[in-house]
């Protein structure tokens, strides 16, 4: 049962390296159950005819019952009742096993205890020293909803579930391209996570696909469980806090973004997707933009554009103007302004961090609590809260304003990973209007351009096609041109994809 270490790499599967598959079926079973510590949901059953005997092991609830009793069980059993066991062969086994699915033969310990966990049957033969792998993985699934973080007005339904091959069908009902591929990785040494690189051959930037799967090969984490969780591991090194790869739940997006030449990273439970390489101007996208005319898409660009901007700016800039630049105030503005602040006990900057936070606790507690009362407690608690106090005299109604609008614009973003870097930057900006007034603004902006020049995605600018400036691919920036204008050709060299 035992051998010598090997020198070569360690299976996925982290077992013993010195087990091995025993040409006894009753040993077999007996050592599957002490690797796995005799689970409740192992299933395993032992047949014998003529002098032989055969052992079939599934996890319960990872397969269909059904297949085993109608489709593997009985003609096994006709098989070595008609053949002489000796002679046994995969293509044997294929012929009398009516499943659907692919069947593989090991002689490896690991990866036959790996595909146990993963779904499959395994069938052991007496006096065999091979492992047939019968891939047959059903489990109970999320239908395919809307999903709920990327809502639209005009589009497809269909959204991405905790199932990686529905997931993968998905894309492929949308691009029916014979240069779509699917990389598979296995991920977290632990929790041994089933990862897929997706990308179109011919249009991917091969940097870019590259660098993702060195980087998915060299991940050294013990678990991973979701594409954030990864997604950190595999962004490129120095700290930002902006995201380097978009996350979305829907097909349409990821299938939209690999004719565009990217690659997107799925995962065995989770609905979100990666897409990389990704810009800054990509967060500004929807894939209903290109589902409406082209000067509506545009227009909303804009509006989503200066949105980020009032999200990001506001409250630092009117700390600015009441604490520094009041002369850049209009005269019966300024007056009504230096009216509502009579009596209050602290100034601009306190005032704007006081209510910030409250309506970053509210939005927190409204996500958190369930359903039904959540956006109801969050719209009350913000009212009540505003209303209260601005009564008891501690803010002035210009600053609930100021951040009502800001919470409003963040909320337009269609990325929510891109609106939470906001929410945490608008802090220090307004730190810095407090310490320097529009001054200050201009410096911590200053820096965060400079920030984003200097990132990379993958390999690939952050801040394209902007930084490098690209003429050629303005057409589909700030601006939506018309499908029939930005209509090109894709070629790779010299062949156009069809």
């Amino acid at each position: 049962m035992r051998r010598k270490r090997s020198k070569q790499a360690s299976p996925p599967y982290h077992t013993d390296d010195s087990l091995v598959i025993s040409k006894d079926v009753e040993q077999n079973i007996n050592q599957i159950k002490q690797s796995l510590g005799d689970p409740f949901d192992l299933i395993s059953k032992i047949y014998s005819f003529n002098h032989t005997a055969f052992a079939l092991c599934y996890i319960d609830g990872l397969i269909r019952t059904e297949d085993i009793e109608l489709n593997v069980i009985p003609p096994l059993m006709n098989w070595f009742k008609e053949n002489d066991s000796r002679n046994h062969s995969i293509k044997d086994f294929q012929q009398h096993i009516q499943i659907p699915k692919n069947m593989k033969v090991t002689t490896d310990y690991s990866e036959l205890l790996a595909a146990l966990l993963r779904g499959n049957i395994i069938l052991l033969v007496q006096k065999g020293t091979e492992g047939y792998l019968i891939s047959d993985q059903y489990w109970q699934t999320r239908a395919i909803e809307e999903p709920s973080s990327q809502t639209m007005v005009r589009g497809p339904r269909e959204g991405f579930v905790e199932t990686l091959s529905i997931n993968s069908t998905l894309i492929r009902r949308r691009i029916s391209n014979p240069k779509l591929r699917f990389k598979s990785f296995i991920v977290g040494k632990v929790t041994q996570t089933s990862v897929i690189v997706t990308y179109i051959e011919g249009l991917v930037n091969e940097e870019a696909l590259k660098i993702a799967c060195q980087r998915i090969n060299d991940c050294k984490a013990r678990e991973v469980f979701e594409t954030g969780m990864l997604e950190e591991m595999i962004e490129d090194k120095g700290y930002t806090p902006f995201p380097t790869l978009i996350d979305t739940e829907r097909p349409d997006v990821v299938s939209s973004a690999l004719v565009e030449g990217k690659l997107a990273i799925m995962m065995e439970g989770t609905p979100f997707a990666l897409i990389g390489p990704a810009t800054l101007n990509s967060y500004f996208q929807t894939a209903e933009d290109y589902y409406n005319r082209f000067d509506l898409s545009t227009f909303l660009r804009l509006i989503r554009l200066i949105a980020f901007w009032i999200a990001f700016a506001l409250p630092a800039s009117f700390v600015a103007l009441t604490t520094f630049h009041q002369e850049l105030i209009p005269t019966d503005l300024l007056i009504s302004l230096a009216a509502q602040r009579e009596g209050l006990p602290f100034p601009a900057l306190v005032e704007a961090l006081i209510m910030e936070t409250v309506f970053e606790i509210l939005r927190e507690a409204g996500l958190r609590m369930p359903r039904p009362i959540g956006p109801a407690v969050s719209i009350v608690g913000a009212i009540v809260i505003g209303d209260a106090a601005v009564s008891a005299g501690l803010v002035s109604p210009a600053i609930v304003i100021v951040v009502s609008l800001t919470a409003i614009s963040s909320f337009a973003n269609p990325y929510y990973s891109i609106a939470g870097s906001v929410r945490m930057l608008r802090f220090i900006l307004m730190i810095f209007a407090a310490s320097a007034g529009i001054f200050g603004v201009f410096i911590f902006t200053m820096i965060i351009c400079i920030h984003l020049v200097s990132l990379k995605s993958l390999g690939q600018p952050y801040m394209a096609p902007f930084a490098p400036f690209s003429l050629k691919k303005q057409k589909d920036t700030l601006l939506r041109f018309p499908l029939w204008w930005s209509k090109r050709k894709n070629r790779r060299n010299g062949e156009i994809l069809k």
